[in-house]
């Protein structure tokens, strides 16, 4: 709940920043960012130094905030062709298949959810764009590893708190995670039952651009012993391979561009 509530209140405070750059208006201090997003003062003076060591923000001379270049890339890479195509992609698998259908991306040791799409009958309600949840005992987190060699995943989970954390098969060291990864690449296909809720199981694959992960596409539904139908499986592996190609294709245009 704390890191959910810390990355809301940041992107109030990008939020309100960006706004006033749109209108041409002169930048907000931090008095005046704490006025027009209704958080306490000494909370903004901590989140727009987190803001700005990651260089979503800028602050100029006159201690006025404005959006930083790493706001401006993340802006482009929202505009993709693949990110725009994903919303028919977890449609498809929503209404088909009846789960929830997310993409994910990585920050760190965490998952963050960037689109996702419901199923109709209303299961799971606490899934929400924007949600964090750690990237090693969720579906669409590990898939965000499948490349990580032994050595950069410790070096990745190094200071994670895993007891605790997770439902009742979560991994609980970063050796575990790795035998789970290695059981996952052999079939192809992460697979996490029960590994962050209990009597929920997460499906995914990892989102690539020209080989690179840069994303992941899951499902989420209730607990099957059986695990994965052969339907949703092939549904998932076909739209993460067409999300990667057109993610692929995206890239030499950003480059030209």
């Amino acid at each position: 709940m704390v890191a959910s509530s810390s990355l809301v209140q940041g992107l109030k405070l990008l939020d309100a920043a960006v706004s006033q750059e749109r209108r041409a208006r002169p930048g907000l201090n931090a008095s005046r960012l704490a006025e027009h997003t209704g958080i306490e003062r000494s909370r903004v003076s901590r989140l727009t130094q987190e803001l700005r060591a990651r260089q979503f923000l800028s602050r100029d001379d006159d201690a006025l905030f404005s959006a930083g270049p790493e706001f401006f890339g993340t802006a482009a890479v929202l505009n993709t062709t693949w990110l725009r195509a994903s919303r028919a992609a977890l449609r498809a698998l929503a209404s088909q298949r009846g789960v929830n259908a997310l993409i994910t991306i990585a920050d760190g040791a965490r998952g963050v959810l960037l689109r996702c799409e419901r199923s109709a009958d209303g299961f799971d309600r606490s899934i929400r764009e924007g949600l964090v949840t750690p990237i090693w005992c969720t579906g669409a987190g590990r898939a965000l590893l499948w490349d990580h060699t032994l050595e950069q995943l410790e070096a990745l989970l190094e200071d994670v708190q895993f007891v605790g954390v997770g439902g009742p098969t979560a991994a609980r060291s970063t050796r575990d995670v790795w035998a789970l990864l290695e059981r996952d690449r052999a079939d192809s296909l992460i697979a996490a039952a029960e590994e962050y809720d209990e009597g929920i199981d997460e499906f995914a694959l990892p989102i690539r651009s020209r080989g690179e992960v840069i994303a992941s596409l899951a499902v989420r539904g209730r607990h099957r012993p059986k695990g994965i139908t052969r339907n949703t499986r092939a549904l998932l592996m076909q739209f993460a391979g067409e999300l990667s190609a057109a993610a692929g294709a995206d890239q030499p245009s950003r480059e030209n561009g």
